[in-house]
């Protein structure tokens, strides 16, 4: 009986030609299970490519619907696919592809109630996500399961991507806490072709773990940087006081285990990001979670254009603004920030309506508003890719403010 259908053989033909892959190595990669999170920037090209090569069976998780602002470097998606969810349609891509394997869409986030389960069932995990938060879980899964996964993550022009294995340091001993200076693509950016480059270098690492040769790209983080098209690696130490893997007895079972995972869910992070960016502006970071004054984009434009003496307020950067806006005065975060707004705004009573592009850096101006003293401020919640969604919303906010 043949190893692989008629189809198959047709499918994989210039694999099986490769001295390093083979018969050998290609049914190894029919049997694999992979677990990849995110379906993103970065999870667009992994997927398409390790469903293409003939990687058997594909977990593919992402609870995030496609939006325009996607289309410009999530490749598997279009214009038609706008509203659905990533994880689906991406699912169903890899299918038209090579219908000879089985992608499971889970149209979810990754909590510290499901990791384990989801790692347990991998032979290797490929992080796409964009956050530190979803990171640590997987670190600390793999690590107490002994999975390999890849990790990468993008920003502006540049990358970096590594292999961690049983044998390599582990996440945790690179970054301990999760960082809380690193801007997200929401506000900086980010050059289409980096994720594209990462996540295809996050696939052909996962392929060659898959096939028995991934011990050259164990142990090192590549770094990329996009302006010089250039490369270079970095070896990675274990930290021996490292919380994670360097624990002598190991990592507790069950619900302890989780307790101690669901520290890091990944709607932690930003919150934790901004906090520290309002910290920077020599104010008190306060608890950003209850997101005083956030209002959906319909009770926003309705709010706005009913409320007399109105300030609105773009908090993008001026380029950012002058590509589109919907209005208003353009003042960036910076540390002159609330000098900027009180010699506008004088009147701490006037009411002030903030947006930006995602909603994040418009809480963060909320929140020093009030710090400041502001009693009436207003954020849109969602930024403008929300209320971009909704023709009828911007016609209204439009003939306003005109």
């Amino acid at each position: 009986m043949s190893i692989f259908s008629s189809g198959e053989w047709q499918q994989y033909q210039r694999h099986v030609q490769l001295h390093g892959v083979g018969v050998t190595g290609q049914q190894r990669l029919k049997n694999a299970r992979v677990l990849i999170v995110g379906a993103g920037g970065l999870g667009c090209p992994v997927a398409q490519y390790l469903g293409a090569a003939g990687v058997g069976h594909i977990t593919l998780m992402d609870n995030d619907l496609i939006t325009q602002s996607n289309l410009h470097r999530q490749v598997l998606f279009g214009y038609n696919d706008i509203g659905q969810a990533k994880a689906q349609v991406a699912a169903n891509r890899l299918m038209a592809n090579n219908p000879f394997i089985e992608v499971q869409a889970t149209i979810d986030h990754l909590s510290a109630h499901k990791v384990a389960e989801l790692v347990a069932g991998a032979d290797i995990v490929l992080d796409c996500s964009d956050n530190f938060a979803t990171r640590l879980l997987i670190n600390d899964a793999c690590v107490h399961q002994k999975r390999p996964w890849v990790y990468a993550s993008v920003l502006g022009f540049s990358g970096q991507v590594a292999l961690f294995t049983p044998k390599t340091a582990c996440f945790r001993c690179v970054f301990p806490e999760i960082p809380v200076d690193v801007p997200d693509c929401n506000a900086a950016g980010v050059l289409s072709t980096v994720p594209g480059l990462l996540g295809t270098l996050q696939a052909n690492t996962c392929l060659h773990f898959l096939l028995g040769a991934g011990e050259a790209y164990e142990g090192n983080l590549q770094l990329y940087d996009g302006t010089r098209n250039q490369f270079r690696s970095i070896a990675l130490t274990k930290n021996k006081q490292c919380a994670c893997c360097a624990s002598r007895s190991p990592p507790p079972e069950g619900k302890a285990r989780l307790k101690r995972l669901s520290h890091y869910q990944p709607q932690q992070a930003s919150s934790q990001i901004v906090a520290e960016a309002i910290g920077s502006l020599n104010l008190n970071a306060i608890d950003l979670s209850s997101k005083d004054g956030e209002l959906r984009p319909d009770v926003f434009v309705q709010h706005l254009t009913d409320t007399d003496n109105a300030l609105l307020l773009d908090v993008r950067s001026e380029s950012e603004h002058q590509g589109f806006n919907i209005g208003g005065r353009c003042i960036g975060l910076d540390a002159d920030f609330i000098k900027a707004v009180s010699e506008l705004c004088a009147e701490v009573n006037r009411p002030i309506f903030v947006y930006c592009q995602s909603g994040i850096r418009s809480i963060k101006a909320g929140d020093t508003f009030r710090l400041a003293g502001y009693v009436e401020v207003y954020t849109l919640q969602g930024g403008l890719g929300e209320l971009l969604t909704q023709e009828p919303l911007i016609r209204k906010i439009s003939a306003v403010r005109t």
